[in-house]
């Protein structure tokens, strides 16, 4: 059956630990802020009923730990599907990954890098967001998640412009409210 609703949820993986200077970006492993933060956003998501059907990550060792470090917590969350084209891709390659999706799919989660994520959110929502949410156009922080929503029967008609940025959060001020 075809939801005739779809839903985007953006994470930026956890902080990066740079201890490290001569690993390679793409080996550079999260910091103990980067593990700690993970599983607060995966409780947030948990929370907010943002479990998605499908998870796309990024090859990198530090967006790979972020899922590893959410799984425990957003226990329904499926095993990842690790994408090399996710690695500090654009946003309109991650709308073409979208795209491609299986519309059996209702949710979908991609955990990558910014200056990508960022502009991606921008970009489905046309520059528009709740006030809550709209501060991601400036700052769309380590470990933070956006949520989009969509109202399509099928993901190839996913468009720059056509999706609601419907909430937001980032790990620091949820830790700070607990």
């Amino acid at each position: 059956m075809l939801s005739s609703m779809k839903k985007v949820i953006l994470i930026r993986h956890g902080k990066s630990s740079w201890d490290n200077p001569a690993l390679d970006d793409h080996d550079r492993p999260l910091s103990t802020r980067g593990r700690d933060a993970s599983p607060v956003i995966a409780s947030w998501l948990a929370g907010r009923g943002h479990c998605p059907d499908l998870v796309l990550c990024s090859s990198s060792l530090r967006t790979r730990e972020t899922v590893d470090h959410m799984a425990p917590v957003l226990s329904q969350m499926p095993a990842p599907q690790i994408d090399q084209s996710l690695y500090h891709a654009s946003p309109k390659a991650m709308l073409e990954t979208l795209r491609g999706l299986d519309d059996r799919i209702g949710s979908a989660m991609i955990v990558g890098h910014n200056p990508g994520l960022g502009a991606l959110t921008r970009k489905l929502a046309g520059g528009q967001a709740r006030p809550r949410c709209a501060r991601a156009f400036e700052h769309f922080p380590t470990a933070a998640a956006a949520v989009l929503v969509a109202n399509l029967d099928s993901w190839k008609a996913l468009a720059f412009g056509n999706a609601d940025f419907v909430d937001f959060a980032k790990p620091r001020e949820l830790a700070a409210a607990s």
